[in-house]
């Protein structure tokens, strides 16, 4: 697959199938974010990999859930949870600043990488912190900023045209709807 073909196929995903990642392929997507660039190089990033049964199950009341939908559609069906996780974290004792654009080149690594494999995820920024910390007593010079839910999908995902609101949605298949604007309308200049 090719770079172009990945960022057009990676859609946020929030239903899986139950078929485990590997250990090997969840290396692999840290890997990933490893080599994504670091403001002034400083490499402060590092990463819990949950993929335990016991595990995910703690995991899973700590991080909410598509925000835009309605209650009954936000939460993935005991069947259809998430097979792993990713928690981003951030060493300040290696970095105190700047560690946002890191963040966002890393875990965007990450996400299109796990197209590779067939793999799907979601970025999540609502977390408790404080609950992921006392469960994986992570010490207090890391700041906990999200956590990537990944799986093979069990879900479509639709790119469509954006039309008086951002919001996404599901249609009465189950397909979700993700608004986006036009090329054209994102182009403020050309000189």
């Amino acid at each position: 697959m090719d770079i172009e073909d990945a960022i057009y196929k990676r859609r946020t995903i929030r239903r899986f199938k139950q078929k485990p990642i590997t250990y090997e392929i969840l290396e692999k997507i840290i890997d990933f974010a490893r080599v994504a660039p670091a403001a002034s190089n400083i490499q402060g990033l590092e990463y819990v990999i949950v993929h335990t049964p016991e595990m995910r199950e703690k995991l899973f009341p700590l991080v909410r859930w598509a925000a835009s939908l309605p209650q009954n559609e936000r939460v993935p069906e005991v069947n259809r949870r998430p097979t792993a996780y990713i928690i981003t974290l951030v060493n300040t004792n290696i970095k105190k600043s700047y560690f946002d654009y890191d963040i966002g080149a890393a875990v965007e690594n990450m996400l299109l990488g796990a197209v590779k494999y067939g793999i799907g995820g979601c970025w999540m920024g609502a977390i408790d912190a404080k609950g992921i910390r006392a469960l994986f007593e992570i010490p207090d010079y890391y700041e906990i900023t999200h956590v990537i839910s990944l799986g093979f999908p069990d879900e479509e995902s639709v790119v469509e045209s954006y039309k008086e609101s951002f919001k996404y949605w599901k249609d009465d298949k189950g397909v979700m709807h993700i608004p986006k604007r036009a090329l054209k309308d994102i182009i403020f200049k050309i000189y």
